[in-house]
């Protein structure tokens, strides 16, 4: 047994010991040897990693985290751990394997066979605040009485308005985004619904499709764009492991 530290990139279902190649973070100048560390049937995917400092999320860390995590969905269905997990050796791997058995193949129970993908819409306009204009006449009839008067809008007033803006934005992303979960039911078994993170965000939807199901789910993508108008654009991605769907609370195990 390896007794220097181990860097853990996710949990796969075998009991038997595998080994994926020196394609993992580096270790002594080389890319670390990346292999299994099993208990029962549940095993964490490790590679050699010698450093005490918590590692940094540079370029060079975080292409051969998802290097490997790529490589081994490719044969095995994957619980992606979190960027940066290390363990202090190969025994505190199986203890905490051992401590967390159940709730491991619970996890791996609801995720197999499964992937993740991603669907994110935006709206295709310049101003998104004339966009909703246009298509709301209570806003619309607001804007034009503040700014339509001799004087300017108080600060509250405009307060009151971006407010109102806001309201309007909100109810049409819930409106729409649960049009599409409705539209992709038959395709996935679980969904999440990420907050937008731009303006011009209507949804970001995280999928776990079945893994022979993803054509279909690429396919359902066109179709349900079809039905949308221009000022809509669809973007899908992956197939992923379910980094969205990991629901993982591991309890280390002492030393």
């Amino acid at each position: 047994m390896r007794s220097s530290g181990c860097y853990v990139y996710g949990l796969i279902r075998t009991a038997e010991n595998k080994d994926f190649g020196c394609i993992g973070l580096e270790h002594d100048g080389r890319p670390g040897r990346v292999y299994t560390v099993s208990v029962d049937s549940v095993a964490a995917v490790v590679s050699e990693y010698a450093g005490r400092d918590k590692v940094l999320p540079l370029r060079r860390n975080l292409e051969p985290h998802h290097r490997v995590i790529r490589e081994v969905m490719k044969t095995a269905t994957i619980v992606p751990m979190s960027f940066g997990h290390v363990a202090r050796n190969e025994a505190e791997v199986q203890r905490t394997l051992r401590r967390n058995r159940d709730s491991l193949r619970g996890e791996l129970d609801r995720v197999d066979g499964k992937v993740e993908m991603g669907l994110k819409v935006k709206w295709d306009v310049d101003n998104i605040f004339e966009h909703f204009v246009g298509l709301d006449p209570e806003l619309a009839a607001h804007r034009d009485e503040l700014f339509g008067r001799s004087h300017a809008p108080t600060p509250a007033e405009k307060i009151e308005l971006g407010q109102m803006f806001e309201r309007r934005l909100a109810q049409e992303r819930e409106a729409q985004t649960e049009r599409v979960t409705e539209a992709f039911r038959a395709h996935f078994s679980e969904v999440k619904v990420n907050p937008p993170k731009h303006e011009l965000t209507v949804m970001d939807l995280a999928f776990l499709v079945p893994r022979e199901g993803v054509t279909a789910f690429e396919k359902c993508v066109y179709e349900v764009a079809g039905t949308f108008p221009a000022q809509y654009l669809f973007d899908f991605s992956g197939p992923w492991a379910p980094f969205n769907f990991v629901e993982l609370d591991l309890h280390q195990a002492a030393a």
